[in-house]
């Protein structure tokens, strides 16, 4: 009951890249949360980049290829395979993108940058997707922070409320929280878009937004360096003893991102190979692969599908079992439709099947 309310970790600016072996950074602390020592820094999305005062109105329209996105990595990143967001320029050609003069000073912020804006869309459906960037002087892009809205809950996500096309409206969007270090010489870049795949499904039908400059800005938690502020040391960490097994099969994590020049297609496929294990305790034999594939044009929000094919394995002696999961998800303009299968086999015997299939209606998304 001692310790601080907050403790957390401030990342330091690396090149982005899916996965890292570590991540440097320091650890601090807050004695209250909210804190009232976070700052906040206000940046106005302005015709010129981010301002600290607000620049002259005017209109910015995007409307994103539906693969944008395909930069952002896994919703939930677990295993130790490439899951992270690479470099966001992928993904900045196809948004809207906002950015600071070069920083003169070091910019901690630890909380939540909101987003206010002013905007209004051409359909009645929309969404949108925001990141935060850190723009290197060689001109790589890092996700520092992100977060999606659907714009018709707009008054609450119990409720689903259709934008009157050509109508302004104001929104406020939360970031997730985020501890970080944006160096000297580094631009914050506020990249927005109107689609996010695979992260998001796409709206039925493909929009147009326009974000009204000098009345829309980022808010930025601003925490100032303390003196004498000094890092925590922490016990070593306490383990079990590591599971005693022999390897049959090697682990591997892939992801790849083919788009298709003749048809235009763009696929995400990921196979996460878990390997095969013997326990030598018991001698049970476990072995399991996930693999995935997100595929959509970038000018048609009703070719979106993704399907998952699972693979789960258990042996001992002469007794072997294994199952296969199908899965996919597709839609047109009025409903999801979702098909899935299972099947379980004794030896190379199939001795169970199961399929089903059904359609949600869309209701506003």
């Amino acid at each position: 009951m001692g310790e601080p309310a907050l403790r957390a970790y401030m990342q330091d600016a690396v090149p982005p890249r899916a996965s890292y072996p570590t991540r440097p950074g320091r650890w601090v602390a807050e004695e209250a949360w909210p804190s009232p020592e976070i700052e906040a820094r206000r940046f106005y999305l302005n015709p010129d980049g981010l301002g600290e005062r607000p620049g002259s109105t005017a209109t910015r329209a995007i409307s994103s290829p539906l693969a944008t996105g395909t930069a952002g990595g896994e919703y939930c990143t677990i295993w130790l395979g490439p899951e992270g967001p690479t470099d966001q320029r992928y993904d900045d050609a196809g948004s809207l993108c906002f950015d600071t003069p070069p920083l003169a000073e070091e910019l901690d912020i630890l909380g939540a940058p909101t987003v206010e804006l002013r905007l209004s869309s051409d359909k009645p459906i929309a969404q949108i997707a925001l990141r935060l960037c850190d723009v290197a002087p060689d001109g790589t892009s890092a996700r520092v922070s992100y977060g999606v809205f659907n714009l018709t809950h707009i008054h609450g996500h119990d409720t689903v409320s259709p934008l009157t096309p050509g109508e302004p409206i104001s929104v406020t969007i939360a970031l997730d929280d985020i501890g970080y270090v944006f160096p000297q010489g580094h631009r914050a870049r506020l990249a927005i878009s109107t689609s996010y795949w695979p992260m998001i499904w796409p709206a039925p039908e493909r929009v147009t937004i326009e974000v009204t400059t000098g009345e829309s800005r980022l808010t930025l938690p601003r925490r100032p360096r303390r003196d004498g502020e000094i890092s925590p040391v922490f016990e070593p960490a306490e383990t079990a003893p590591p599971l005693r097994q022999e390897t049959l099969r090697e682990s591997s994590n892939k992801r790849t991102v083919t788009r298709d020049v003749e048809s235009g297609r763009v696929e995400i496929h990921i196979e996460d190979d878990f390997g095969k294990h013997r326990n030598l305790e018991h001698g049970l034999v476990t072995g399991g692969v996930g693999r995935e594939t997100h595929e959509i044009h970038p000018d048609d929000p009703l070719s979106a599908r993704a399907t998952t094919h699972w693979t789960q394995e258990l042996e001992r002696g002469d007794w072997k079992v294994r199952t296969q999961t199908f899965s996919a998800m597709w839609c047109d303009a009025t409903h999801f439709h979702l098909s899935g299968g299972i099947e379980a086999y004794e030896g190379e015997d199939l001795i169970f099947e199961r399929d089903f299939s059904e359609s949600v209606e869309r209701n506003g998304i």
